[in-house]
């Protein structure tokens, strides 16, 4: 059975957190390997530099170590955010509930 509150949402007894990651990263080519690895973790991009989506624990950590990976500490900035987007709309523009609609179920790879 599923059970959500305004933070998480627990499914197969995993705990999924909804979060905001928002980049400024400079160099072209590693921002374009930042966002393709964030989408294949599951986040969807809501805006340019801006992604959104469910994540485990430890998937926020491997969050951490990409930024390393692409980030340059001097140049580049990289934030997460727990978020309840699905939740709150009401402080938004041009989205709608389906657009932060948490997912029926998870794959895990």
């Amino acid at each position: 059975m599923n059970k959500t509150n305004i933070n998480h949402i627990y499914s197969g007894g995993n705990m999924y957190t909804q979060i905001i990651v928002s980049y400024d990263i400079s160099n072209t080519k590693n921002r374009n390997k930042f966002f393709e690895e964030l989408k294949d973790i599951g986040l969807k991009s809501i805006q340019k530099s801006v992604m959104w989506g469910y994540i485990l624990p430890s998937e926020k950590r491997i969050i951490k170590n990409i930024f390393k990976k692409y980030c340059e500490i001097k140049t580049d900035k990289v934030f997460i955010v727990n978020a309840t987007l699905d939740k709150d709309l009401s402080n938004s523009f041009g989205y709608d509930e389906d657009d932060f609609k948490h997912p029926n179920s998870f794959e895990i790879i």
